[in-house]
């Protein structure tokens, strides 16, 4: 049988973070796993992996394993927060067998954010637009600020679930891998603001 290491934490997938214990870490000789709640599972091959690398200054509160990987469609910042030492389970790691293979030069190098700035510029605009039309200071929950909330909703899940959304707006050769994590999450949140205002705004 497979030897084979678990340890519970935290997560960092792109700029969501998931804390102490919605996070697991899975390593053997032949494959490296990070599933954290909301946040999805990503595993790693050791050709898939250039370096495991400690990150992070603040024992316990801020210290961790960074997986500096090859696979373009995953955030490029994924780091699983541990409770000890990250140096000692890399070691850890190492002695099981999974090797890093992948070499440096091979770490895609992305240009900044996946989405596009005309798609992000939109949202914001829309987004305050109606707040602003429900009066200053707005009322909420008011009808247009319901509404906000049922577009970011309905965007949030075309951006999960819509292929020919996804390829609007992620910038070319971008994958929604990349912001998986904030998308799910955002379609989370939004759904429960428009239950929560919905509620109110009929109640009203």
């Amino acid at each position: 049988m497979e030897t084979r290491l678990q340890s519970t934490g935290g997560a960092q997938v792109g700029w969501v973070h998931a804390s102490w214990p919605f996070a697991k870490l899975t390593a053997s000789a032949h494959e490296l796993s990070l599933s954290a709640t909301l946040l999805g599972s990503y595993k790693f091959s050791p050709d898939q992996v250039a370096a495991l690398e400690a990150h992070g200054s603040i024992p316990i509160l801020g210290s961790g394993v960074r997986i500096v990987h090859t696979v373009q469609n995953y955030p490029e910042k994924i780091v699983f927060w541990c409770p000890g030492s990250p140096k000692r389970l890399i070691e850890k790691i190492i002695a099981l067998g999974f090797h890093p293979r992948a070499a440096r030069a091979q770490v895609p190098q992305r240009d900044g954010i996946p989405f596009r700035w005309s798609f992000l510029v939109a949202v914001v605009l829309v987004w305050n637009a109606l707040f602003l039309l429900d009066g200053i200071p707005p009322k909420i929950p008011g009808a247009y600020s319901l509404l906000a909330i049922v577009l970011l909703f309905l965007t949030a899940l075309a951006l999960n679930f819509s292929g020919a959304f996804q390829a609007v707006v992620l910038k070319p050769g971008r994958s929604i891998s990349e912001v998986r994590s904030i998308a799910q999450l955002v379609l989370l949140v939004s759904a429960i603001l428009l239950i929560g205002f919905g509620v109110q705004h009929i109640a009203s």
